[in-house]
């Protein structure tokens, strides 16, 4: 409720501003100041409620959820309606301004015609402003809900299943030191034992939990288990595992920072 409050202050005073500074720009133009309030004060909302429709139902219902015929079809029906009511608003001021002598026909239709076209050009950029944003919006929720996915995938696992003499065998994460690369095979060494099984070395990692670090294209090493590293070597009870130029820079970072 309070940033559907906040979301309409901020249209409200982009709005307010907007015809402000047009009712100015226009006047100091030498156009005529009742002419110019006259046409802001019944345009605007009818720019107003282009721009609420286009942002708030065309934009959400029809363009993010990819439906372009229709979010065409409706846009073309909207520009439509405006401009109808638009032309309304003309012709009514232009029987208002003439017979009460306030202004020459001609000169107010190009005022009138500039006026609307400064108006649709801000909806047109209020428009692809709540375009970006909205589709900003939608990748920040699909990161989320990614993230939220990844990690309802592995909460908590504890260990991982290889193939090993012809049974899924259990492997506890904390148990495990470092995982070699045998070309298309991989040796899991754990402190109590050296488990070989037929595995890429960049599927395994994609099945272990973040503290599995990948420190050179043959080696993965448990960060929870490192006795001592520098950048060339990472020290795993007795076991030295090197750090290759291509990894070292995430390995370190990631050290450090723990």
């Amino acid at each position: 409720m309070i940033l559907k409050i906040i979301e309409f202050l901020k249209t409200a005073w982009y709005w307010f501003f907007t015809g402000l500074l047009l009712l100015i720009f226009f006047v100091m133009k030498g156009h005529s100041f009742s002419q110019v309030t006259y046409f802001i004060t019944f345009l605007l909302p009818v720019v107003i409620g282009t721009s609420y429709y286009v942002n708030n139902t065309l934009i959400p219902e029809f363009l993010l959820r990819k439906k372009y015929g229709l979010f065409m079809l409706y846009g073309i029906y909207t520009i439509i309606i405006s401009l109808y009511l638009q032309y309304l608003i003309i012709y009514l001021a232009l029987f208002i301004f003439t017979t009460f002598q306030m202004g020459n026909q001609s000169l107010l239709t190009m005022n009138i015609g500039n006026l609307s076209l400064t108006l649709y050009i801000l909806v047109l950029i209020k428009v692809v402003i709540e375009i970006i944003q909205k589709l900003n919006q939608k990748e920040t929720i699909i990161k989320s809900l990614k993230h939220k996915e990844e990690t309802t995938l592995k909460p908590h696992v504890d260990t991982v299943i290889v193939r090993y003499n012809r049974v899924n065998y259990p492997i506890h994460l904390s148990s495990i030191l470092y995982i070699e690369s045998l070309s298309d095979y991989i040796k899991i060494v754990t402190e109590d034992d050296e488990i070989v099984t037929k595995e890429k070395i960049s599927k395994i990692i994609e099945r272990l939990p973040d503290y599995f670090k990948r420190t050179h294209r043959s080696f993965i090493i448990n960060s929870q288990k490192i006795s001592s590293y520098n950048r060339e070597f990472i020290t795993l009870g007795s076991y030295q595992i090197p750090v290759s130029r291509t990894y070292k820079k995430d390995v370190i970072t990631y050290l450090e920072q723990k």
